[in-house]
């Protein structure tokens, strides 16, 4: 009898345990996000130059165009759209000069961008950009093309000089905006984001002129403290190279540009010819990287018989603050 109370009782234990077992909820732990999604949002900029001349003497409807982007395009620490990646856009119409003194029209609609990734996303515009008297009207419009209802940049370039032909020099700016968000991975990109080498060595300044029709013959000089850097011509740049430090820029106007160079800073400076009373003069401002490397394209350097030689200068004459004329 005893035996099998101990039986019955060793049962009910194991029972129990395992009634316990099966009815106690299990730890959940919540999903790791393997591969978050992002997006560049909608009218998101991209900024452009167009790698050809174009002109409505010889361009015809359905010819394209291309489009080089000139800054990266980011969302967070990750580059989306890189600097040099190509846009394409399309000939959408087309007015050669006519008889009687009409000029020539040209329209472009500037269609997508090449991503980091490869992929591509489309582009629209919503920008009017107007040029000084007999030069050329560039405006962006928003306009429907073909048969597809989306909405794409048009972009019209009308010759204000009568007789003469619609003409878009190689280099022009125009600033596009992404049509619509662009979803992206971000497994994908992190795998494609260039190496970035930590600069090192002296900081180089390079100061140029670009090829403006202004003032041609001027050859405003540059400053750099004490120090006469150069006179600076027509389409001509110059690069120092100095320690790293504060320094002082002036050019005739006597408007000081400060600039304060790390390890391996490279700094791109343009010389702009100003009105100045019934004269011009030259005025230093400092431009973004990729503009300064875009504008020196086509630009030649001057020799080095005609800029001072700076490792023979005292670094405190460098750092000096230039004296007004």
């Amino acid at each position: 009898m005893r035996n099998g109370l101990l039986l019955v009782g060793a049962l009910l234990i194991v029972t129990e345990s395992s009634f316990a077992r099966e009815t106690t909820p299990a730890s959940q732990t919540p999903a790791a996000v393997v591969n978050p999604v992002l997006k560049l949002d909608d009218a998101t900029p991209v900024l452009l130059r167009t790698k050809e001349v174009l002109s409505s003497g010889s361009a015809k409807v359905g010819d394209r165009v291309l489009f080089r982007v000139t800054e990266d395009v980011k969302t967070g620490d990750l580059i989306v759209i890189h600097r040099g990646a190509q846009s394409w856009g399309v000939v959408t119409a087309v007015q050669p000069k006519r008889r009687k003194g009409r000029s020539g029209s040209l329209d472009v609609a500037i269609q997508s961008v090449q991503l980091l990734s490869g992929d591509f996303a489309p582009l629209r515009a919503e920008q009017h950009s107007k040029g000084a008297s007999n030069s050329t009207e560039m405006g962006l419009r928003m306009a429907q093309y073909g048969m597809t209802g989306v909405l794409l940049p048009v972009v019209p370039f009308l010759l204000l000089e009568k007789g003469k032909d619609a003409r878009l020099p190689e280099g022009t700016k125009f600033t596009a905006y992404l049509n619509g968000d662009v979803p992206l991975d971000r497994t994908a990109f992190k795998k494609v984001q260039p190496v970035i080498t930590p600069p090192s060595g002296p900081a180089t300044v390079i100061v140029f002129r670009a090829k403006r029709p202004a003032a041609t013959a001027y050859k405003p000089s540059v400053f750099c403290g004490k120090i006469a850097l150069a006179r600076l011509s027509y389409g001509g740049y110059m690069k120092i190279q100095l320690p790293p430090g504060k320094y002082s820029l002036r050019s005739s106007d006597d408007q000081v540009l400060e600039l304060h160079l790390d390890d391996g800073q490279e700094i791109y400076v343009q010389m702009q010819i100003v009105a100045h009373g019934f004269s011009v003069k030259g005025h230093l401002v400092q431009v973004s990287n990729s503009e300064g490397e875009d504008e020196l394209v086509g630009l030649r350097e001057l020799s080095a018989n005609d800029v001072a030689k700076v490792s023979d200068a005292a670094l405190a004459d460098l750092q000096a603050i230039p004296e007004k004329k």
